[in-house]
């Protein structure tokens, strides 16, 4: 294929839409996919990419994301980047190796979540792979648009198992820099992309025990790692006491299993007296925590290490240099005194953190399938968090989701639960009654027949109803199906989660934004903080959908959010931030202002500590 004719024929197909037939230079699936960007009217002066959004759950995200990972990790400046394309040429993750061809392509908007396809920027190696079924390579002048003759591509399939549509490997490289390995590069990626597709099933497991195999290779002398539903342990785990091992596997299971594996070192006290230092590791999986690594020893408080006299004459006897262990008092005295600090601190942790008791309610009723009833304001997630902690426990669950706003009066119309109760019961389900305020008396009653017969069934299903109101009143037609729930669960409003409003700002920007680079800045963090969200984490959603529509990369500042965020209205304390001012206050004056020891006796961190003293506007205490 000579280059001078590919490019002569491409000048004379933008200037008349028209080639010679005597043409041998471009080749015949090349010259095809120009017919199409014409017929598809795609203008020929310009780019026409543009953001439609990034939904990872559709395409081989993940796997994608690791395998070029670990391309880059053994050829660390390679002159290339590698594109994952799903099957509507939309881009999903991207790795660059050349900042300057990086560059070049955010300028053509080869970035993830940006649709390259035929008829938005004309011909491409993606474009043209559905059409060959085989390795294809576009390069330079073949590309027809002008501002991507530059580019040089080699496309492969991601071939896939699980019946979804094929994705696409692209490998890009400037047209000065290609060379024939270009094809063999895309063709080796888009196979390792395709087996770990394949090997889904078994990622959660693999990405625990290779976690447990790193911490164990530390020389922990107690290693536990889980994934909710195998145990792994180490042989000095199974050499302690029965107690004591079931104290380390609960560890690990609640944090793998209720997503709280927070990173960091802590002290634990086990049954038998001991204390232990715990290193809590989570194992994630594309942002999802799908298991939890503990790894550590017993600690010795009665002997601590000798302090340099270098260190000691540097102002270090002021205060102890060892950690202090305040849970000693917890182990010895009185028994009695001994299970009511320990019953007021699990009782100020609850009350210092309502949504986190949601979810040990929510977690709980699903372990024992119990059937639970939400109540809490619109757009608090109440259907989220009972789908969320039902599939981390049942991983392959079927959820039913039913609006109850939608069943009808007629008392001769479709059974509301017909299609539920005809679902094969071979696997886990969730039955999700949204709205149920929004009912009508017949429909109530309707509803409450066809609950009857569903949950008498032999292997019954797990109901999760939700009404959005603050407290439920038996006299509103829905208080006839009260008696079908065994648990109440309250979801506190997003207002009273102000400390963790940024981790969940952050993690719904993850979702919207994908593999591009946007970020928070602090003095949003701050602004969304002082905001009053009476729409809640419905309200959050539509904020940062917005800020992400005009500003797709980069760090976010305040003046890239929305007016309405900046409404200031002067802060009124309701009841339970009244309660949680006086249990705080009671911490410091029994720690005689120590606020890492008040800390320590919540069961919080210090980082929340401080944030509500200075929400509360507590003076010092001393």
């Amino acid at each position: 294929m000579d280059p001078t004719g590919v490019e002569a024929a491409a000048q004379r197909f933008r200037r008349t839409g028209r080639i010679d037939p005597a043409c041998d230079a471009v080749r015949p699936e090349v010259l095809a996919s120009w017919l199409r960007t014409v017929d598809a009217g795609v203008r020929l002066d310009t780019v026409g990419a543009r953001y439609v959004g990034h939904e990872p759950g559709r395409s081989a995200v993940a796997e994608a994301d690791e395998v070029f990972a670990a391309f880059f990790a053994l050829v660390p400046r390679p002159r290339c980047s590698v594109v994952l394309v799903d099957h509507d040429g939309v881009v999903r993750v991207r790795h660059d190796g050349d900042p300057a061809l990086a560059a070049l392509l955010d300028g053509v908007l080869v970035t993830p979540g940006f649709r390259c396809a035929e008829g938005d920027v004309g011909t491409t190696a993606a474009a043209l792979l559905p059409h060959t079924g085989a390795i294809v390579r576009v390069d330079g002048p073949e590309h027809l648009h002008p501002e991507l003759t530059w580019l040089s591509e080699a496309a492969a399939t991601v071939h896939r198992t699980d019946g979804a549509a094929p994705d696409a490997v692209v490998v890009l490289h400037h047209v000065a820099d290609t060379d024939d390995t270009t094809a063999a590069l895309a063709g080796l990626l888009a196979d390792r992309v395709s087996q770990a597709v394949a090997d889904r099933a078994h990622r959660r497991g693999l990405l625990v025990h290779r976690a447990f195999t790193a911490a164990r290779d530390t020389g922990a002398e107690w290693t536990v790692a889980t994934d909710g539903d195998v145990l792994l342990t180490c042989p000095g785990v199974r050499r302690l006491g029965h107690d004591d091992q079931r104290a380390l596997a609960d560890l690990a299971l609640a944090a793998a299993v209720l997503g709280e594996a927070d990173a960091g070192e802590r002290h634990v006290d086990l049954p038998s007296g001991h204390c232990a230092g715990l290193a809590v590791e989570p194992v994630t999986d594309a942002g999802v925590v799908a298991g939890c690594v503990v790894a550590g020893g017993p600690i010795d408080h009665a002997t601590r290490a000798a302090v340099p006299e270098a260190v000691r004459r540097q102002g270090s006897h002021v205060a102890p240099t060892a950690r202090r262990d305040y849970a000693a008092d917890l182990r010895g005295g009185d028994h009695s005194a001994r299970l009511h600090a320990e019953a007021r601190m699990r009782a100020n942790r609850e009350l210092l953190s309502p949504y986190l008791r949601a979810r040990h309610e929510v977690a709980a009723a699903v372990g024992r399938r119990r059937h639970q009833l939400l109540i809490g304001e619109a757009g608090v997630g109440k259907q989220t968090l009972a789908v969320g902690q039902f599939r981390r426990a049942h991983p392959s669950a079927m959820v039913h989701v039913v609006d109850c706003s939608r069943i009808g009066d007629s008392a001769s119309g479709p059974d509301p639960l017909d299609r539920v109760a005809r679902e094969p019961g071979d696997r886990p389900r969730l039955l999700v009654l949204r709205q149920m305020n929004l009912l009508s008396p017949v429909a109530a009653r309707r509803l409450d027949e066809s609950l009857r017969t569903l949950v008498a069934m032999p292997d019954p299903l797990v109901v999760a109803g939700c009404i959005d109101t603050a407290s439920a009143d038996a006299t509103r037609p829905y208080g006839l199906l009260l008696r079908h729930f065994h648990e109440t669960v309250r979801v506190p409003a997003l207002r009273y989660r102000a400390d963790e409003l940024g981790d969940i700002a952050l993690s719904i920007l993850h979702g919207l934004a994908g593999g591009r680079s946007l970020r928070l800045s602090m003095q949003v963090v701050r602004v969304l903080e002082g905001y009053a969200w009476p729409g809640n984490v419905r309200e959050l959603e539509d904020v940062l959908r917005y800020v992400v529509a005009r500003k797709p990369v980069g760090v976010i500042q305040a003046p890239d959010l929305p007016p309405s965020c900046f409404a200031h209205r002067a802060p009124r304390m309701s009841m339970l931030e009244a309660a949680q001012c006086d249990v705080i206050i009671q911490a410091l004056y029994e720690a005689r202002g120590n606020r890492y020891k008040a800390a320590e006796m919540l069961g919080i961190a210090r980082s929340s500590l401080y944030r509500k003293i200075d929400a509360f506007g507590i003076s010092y205490i001393g």
